[in-house]
């Protein structure tokens, strides 16, 4: 059982390093390196491709954050029927877990925003208006969808280390 364990946590850090590491870097190279003359006419085409691919590598990435995790709490020996009980949710670790998931379902539902509404409505927007105030303001709220979600992932990752770390 803790092979099983040790590999489902070598499996969950390295998807959190991905996704949280995807925006870090999308934050600090690719929206920067979007402000250079080469690539100011296409800055919405540039977008949709890399917002593309991201968005949907990251919906995998949640899912596997998710199979991880519950993986890691059976092979720490919680039975399913302890998980579900208030006596987990009221202990230490149970409500250090429950701020970590409801942090993660807020991410999960801005990442749905922003991937299936704001930035696709940004892109299309950049490509066919790209002055026009409408623009402006999809882009902005596409950006502070992403800037919540990377404050958010710190806090995730703050109240992981909390729970093995005490």
């Amino acid at each position: 059982m803790f092979i099983i364990y040790k590999t489902a946590v070598f499996i969950h850090i390295i998807s959190a390093i991905f996704w949280l590491g995807g925006i870090l870097f999308t934050a600090g190279v690719l929206v920067p390196a979007t402000r250079h003359k080469l690539l100011s006419e296409h800055r919405g085409t540039f977008f949709a491709l890399v917002g593309e691919k991201f968005s949907r590598i990251s919906w995998v990435l949640f899912v596997v954050l998710i199979i991880t995790g519950i993986v890691q709490l059976l092979a720490r020996g919680f039975t399913v029927d302890y998980l579900l009980s208030s006596s987990f949710w009221n202990s230490n670790f149970g409500s250090i877990l429950g701020i970590k998931l409801s942090l993660f379902a807020i991410v999960l539902v801005i990442s749905g925003l922003h991937d299936f509404w704001l930035g696709p409505k940004a892109v299309e927007l950049m490509n066919k208006k790209p002055n026009q105030n409408h623009t402006r303001i999809y882009q902005k709220a596409s950006r502070w969808a992403g800037r919540l979600n990377l404050i958010l992932g710190l806090l995730i990752l703050y109240f992981a280390i909390t729970l093995v770390r005490g």
